[in-house]
């Protein structure tokens, strides 16, 4: 396949599928709104902790998602996120997601001092990308799982993987 038989097909595929994306556009932009999830999380090495996301509406499917995290390690690590979701269709009450974005995160790294090992807290840009589940439950609620992967950008920055479970508050119309 040469190079502009693949572009020829890739923009015959965005133009088929734009139409009805706009007309579902139209009729969720009035009526969803921001929902807000407050969350548990457990995961692999330094991923247990609280946090919350906040998600906004874009365009048909896609939303963009602020998350914030505060996880009990060596040191009391913080950590932001700003991902982009895409949902995937609907199935009753399930919808089904994948994520992706970036963000800064704190992260211990062993330093030893005079004989002795201590944690030296560092912050670095990070990158994550997962999916999830929301299960709409009521009109101004409902029940989300997420799972990530992040790898910390920098020396010895860690990676990690993350399931949380929270109850989401908002999205009217959804």
């Amino acid at each position: 396949m040469t190079k502009q038989s693949v572009v020829v097909t890739l923009a015959c595929a965005i133009l088929s599928t734009a139409t009805p994306a706009r007309a579902e556009e139209a009729q969720q932009t009035t009526t969803r709104t921001a929902e807000v999830t407050p969350f548990v999380s457990l995961g692999s090495g330094t991923s247990t902790g609280v946090g919350a996301a906040v998600r906004w509406p874009l365009a048909s499917r896609f939303s963009a998602e602020l998350e914030t995290s505060y996880r009990r390690v060596e040191i009391g690590a913080l950590s932001f996120n700003l991902s982009l979701l895409y949902d995937l269709p609907k199935a009753g009450p399930l919808v089904p997601y994948v994520a992706g974005g970036v963000g800064l995160d704190q992260y211990g790294t062993p330093e030893a001092l005079e004989g002795k090992v201590l944690s030296r807290g560092r912050t670095a840009f990070s990158v994550n990308a997962g999916g999830g589940l929301r299960v709409d439950t009521e009109k101004n609620w409902g029940v989300r799982t997420d799972a990530r992967w992040f790898k910390d950008i920098g020396k010895m920055a860690p990676e990690r993987w993350r399931l949380y479970n929270g109850v989401t508050l908002g999205g009217a119309g959804r």
